[in-house]
């Protein structure tokens, strides 16, 4: 059905569905989307209840019609429509009243509420997607917050300390200094395995006066010492033995007290928090040893030094795998991002590439065309729009099949944009077997140069058409125009002007192209402010 007179054909292609009803409820016009929505070949002359469930043609009657009436328009309004088959299908309806020809007429665009949810859907997912890597980027910054104050308070440990962070070091130098400052013959750092109260252990460094044979040295077992010391395990408190034989030992404790010539002994505990984590062990072997309450302070102290410095080495170690963590989340994140970015140009891509032909689709050339209109505007520089369709294209569907004429229409739209030489250019599919070319700050000279490539680009794809009434092989014919934008017109005016061209290349017999001339249009159908636009270009 062709659309009435002060509507749009284009909207015959719209992909939502527009709906033209008089007051009497007699549908003026409906466009394809809609019919093939309802299964209707017309519905022209009919009146709306025919398309209008019971409820639906109530609501109709007591809402939304008075509301055109009275408001003049009408924005998402939920009911449904009926197919020809007796379907319901529910839609979301915008309505407005317009004056057309003297007669009020309310135009309605459809859409079904399938396909406005399979929209929001699509939006909720990328949003969902967006808050994912920002959550995941908030839980970075605190694990960075988190190890920052980490690695303050490990700073400030470390001012009790020596400066080495080596344990190994630590422990020597202070069982030297114990030794030297005590006078002592041996001392160690006794280090537990386990932290399940069991006495297994080993010394982890010793230090000895001339002539005192060493327990590590020597590689006999270190459990007889652990066993020695499990009740201070278990109290953790300070042990200071005066002579050991006033102990009760086992005889192999004795015969290894003996073997290391151990007289009396001193033994602190290293506190790693609120667990025991070893020892510090002092032995005297040339006799008995009353230890004075000044010595075993100074070893105290020693001993919270060293649960200090254990406490910073464990700290150094999880603060090591914190940050390996940290970088294995950095990169997380980092590839969070990337899919994120992945997710954001697909949904792009999909907004504004025709799948068919990987090509910029309608959307994305309305776009640029406003866009390109606006700043040559400002400039004053000419914009030329070339639209062009395949000759004969049904026919080359009937006869070849429909697989043949998308890979045809996908051929010519890659071979054009091989055409287009400037980043600037923009090739669209403009609908059906329709395309459309943008070309910014190019007079009309430039635009028939392009056309012609366009023509030899096709040609030399040789595409069979055996029911072409013009040739043997696939053609096109080609619209022209060229046009300075300017406040008082619209980009509407330079497409009405390619399509003109285009439909007059058609009439004198396909395959050409031909430039928009005023000759085309009636005068007294033309504005005067278009009048001035036609003229600058016609004859360059």
């Amino acid at each position: 059905m062709s659309a009435p007179q002060g509507v749009d054909p284009l909207l015959d292609q719209a992909p939502c569905g527009f709906l033209s009803v008089r007051d009497d409820g007699v549908i003026e016009y409906a466009n394809a989307t809609l019919l093939t929505l309802l299964g209707w070949e017309a519905l022209q002359g009919q009146n709306i209840v025919a398309i209008l469930p019971l409820a639906s043609r109530i609501f109709y009657q007591t809402h939304v019609f008075p509301m055109l009436r009275v408001q003049g328009a009408v924005s998402e309004i939920y009911f449904s429509l009926r197919s020809r088959s007796g379907q319901d299908i529910p839609i979301l309806a915008n309505g407005v009243r317009r004056q057309r020809q003297g007669d009020a007429i309310n135009d309605c665009v459809v859409i079904p509420i399938c396909q406005r949810m399979q929209y929001e859907d699509e939006i909720l997912r990328a949003k969902r997607q967006a808050e994912a890597a920002i959550s995941a980027q908030k839980q970075a910054e605190a694990t960075l917050k988190h190890q920052y104050e980490r690695a303050v308070a490990l700073g400030q440990i470390t001012q009790h300390i020596r400066d080495s962070l080596d344990l190994t070091q630590i422990f020597a130098i202070a069982a030297q200094e114990v030794r030297q400052c005590l006078a002592a013959d041996r001392v160690g750092i006794y280090r537990f395995t386990t932290a399940d109260g069991a006495a297994d252990g080993s010394f982890v460094s010793e230090a000895v006066a001339p002539g005192v044979d060493s327990v590590m040295a020597a590689q006999v077992p270190h459990q007889g010492f652990g066993d020695h010391y499990r009740g201070i395990r278990h109290n953790a408190g300070t042990l200071a033995i005066r002579d050991i034989h006033e102990m009760r030992l086992l005889d192999e404790h004795s015969q290894l007290f003996s073997q290391f010539q151990v007289q009396a002994s001193l033994v602190v505990p290293l506190q790693k928090g609120t667990d025991l984590w070893g020892l510090i062990v002092i032995h005297h072997c040339s006799g008995p040893r009353y230890w004075q309450g000044v010595e075993v302070e100074l070893v105290e102290d020693i001993a919270a030094q060293l649960a200090i410095a254990i406490h910073q080495a464990d700290l150094v170690q999880r603060l090591q795998s914190e940050l390996q963590e940290r970088q294995r989340t950095e990169v997380r994140l980092t590839q969070l991002n990337a899919e994120l970015q992945r997710a954001t140009g697909l949904l792009e891509q999909m907004a504004h590439i025709d799948p068919l032909t990987q090509i910029a689709n309608r959307r994305r050339f309305s776009d640029r065309l406003g866009q390109e209109w606006a700043r040559l505007c400002r400039d004053r520089l000419p914009l030329s729009l070339l639209l062009f369709d395949v000759d004969y294209f049904k026919g080359y569907n009937d006869t070849y099949g429909h697989q043949s004429g998308d890979e045809c229409l996908y051929a010519i739209a890659q071979a054009v944009q091989g055409v287009l030489g400037r980043p600037t250019d923009l090739l669209a599919r403009y609908g059906g077997e329709e395309f459309a070319v943008i070309l910014p700050n190019t007079i009309q000279s430039g635009a028939i140069a392009v056309a012609r490539h366009i023509h030899q680009a096709i040609a030399a794809l040789a595409i069979s058409h055996a029911d072409s009434a013009v040739g043997s092989q696939i053609t096109i014919s080609l619209g022209i125009s060229t046009l300075i934008p300017s406040q008082k017109l619209t980009s509407a005016v330079l497409i009405r002007q390619a399509d003109q061209a285009l439909y007059r290349a058609k009439q004198q017999g396909r395959n050409r192209s031909v430039v928009f001339d005023p000759t085309m249009v009636d005068p007294a159908t033309v504005e005067p402010e278009l009048t001035s636009a036609y003229h600058p270009w016609a004859n360059r």
